[in-house]
């Protein structure tokens, strides 16, 4: 199975937050495997009620983030407190892969600044990233 992106397309982040919640048009779901629950959940000791919301329908994310303000409850001012093991969806972004009937494609956020800035991202890179989803997903 394989997987298309977009040629040519450049990014570079902006360390804007943006990302990490909801903005003027679009509330943010930052969605959790079981996976990564248990994980943040064991790294920083807090109980899964207190950053989880349980979901139903949205397989196989079983679980949104909470936020607190519009944002991520991990999001202090513009930097994330869990980054090492910060979510798939965020490892990802400004990036998402969406089933296709020829596999997969990649697509670039449409609301994210750092689109169209900073070097082309190289095949190689979404190579990577196609990995690192199949593998958390199994």
């Amino acid at each position: 199975m394989g997987f298309r992106y977009p040629k040519g397309v450049r990014f570079e982040c902006q360390r804007c937050a943006r990302c990490c919640g909801d903005v003027l048009r679009k509330k943010r779901k930052i969605l959790l495997l079981e996976a990564e629950v248990k994980q943040i959940a064991r790294v920083t000791e807090l109980r899964q009620e207190g950053f989880a919301i349980p979901l139903s329908g949205n397989s196989p994310y079983r679980y949104a983030m909470k936020k607190k303000g519009g944002k991520c409850v991990f999001l202090e001012r513009s930097a994330c407190k869990i980054y090492p093991i910060r979510p798939l969806i965020c490892r990802t972004y400004p990036f998402s892969l969406e089933r296709a009937s020829s596999g997969h494609v990649f697509k670039a956020s449409d609301d994210c600044p750092g689109i169209g800035l900073g070097d082309v991202v190289r095949e190689e890179e979404f190579r990577r990233m196609f990995g690192e989803v199949r593998a958390a997903l199994g």
